[in-house]
């Protein structure tokens, strides 16, 4: 840890996994980013703009917002189908690739290949994955990886994160990520119910976030 960056070490010590002291991590990769708050339901984009920042692209959350109005991708900022960014951000001159999560280890090889990976799932009270069907869908940008040197799996594997509800650089279990985003299959009913949110018409994200992520 001596060699770790300090907001790496402040991100580790804050998260449950430093109370196991069975645990030793390796810092695989990590590029550190400014935090960007979200104001109101604009997880996607502002994970973007934090994104798009460290590419220096010059532009912001509202410049992104309203070129993905534009083009009819979200309403306030939502971002209900991760199959559009990768448009969304050659409108700023970015190339973006959509994966499937098919493995837990996509996205660690896509990390080390020198990309930041943008992610849904559903966050919890503390803004950890959790499980919710996708009725608390929610955007990340991973752009680190911390790997658990006591066992040959990636089960314990933590990654570096931050999204739009927190100036705190986050570290979550990869394994909880990773299942969360495969059980993205349907938007909170309440969001279909409103005019005001863009949501698949049938309310199912099978098709639009599960098993989805975005390189950068």
């Amino acid at each position: 840890m001596e060699t770790w960056q300090v907001e790496v070490i402040q991100a580790y010590n804050r998260s449950k996994f430093s109370r196991d002291e069975t645990k030793k991590y390796e810092l695989i990769v990590y590029k550190p980013i400014e935090s960007v708050l979200q104001d109101g339901p604009q997880c996607g984009i502002v994970a973007l703009a934090m994104a798009m920042n460290i590419h220096s692209c010059n532009t912001t959350v509202e410049n992104i917002l309203e070129k993905a109005k534009e083009l009819l991708y979200t309403i306030q900022g939502e971002l209900f189908d991760a199959r559009v960014i990768p448009n969304l951000c050659q409108q700023f001159n970015l190339k973006a690739t959509l994966h499937q999560w098919t493995n837990i280890t996509d996205l660690i090889e896509c990390l080390k290949s020198n990309y930041i990976c943008l992610v849904p799932y559903d966050t919890d009270a503390n803004h950890e994955p959790c499980l919710k069907k996708g009725h608390r869908a929610h955007w990340l940008l991973v752009h680190g990886y911390l790997k658990e040197l006591t066992s040959s799996s990636n089960d314990f594997d933590l990654v570096l994160v931050r999204h739009g509800r927190s100036k705190n650089l986050g570290a979550f279990s990869l394994m909880d990520l990773f299942q969360s985003n495969k059980q993205l299959i349907e938007a909170d009913p309440k969001r279909r119910l409103e005019s005001n949110y863009c949501v698949p018409q049938n309310g199912s994200l099978r098709e639009t976030l599960c098993n989805l992520f975005i390189t950068i």
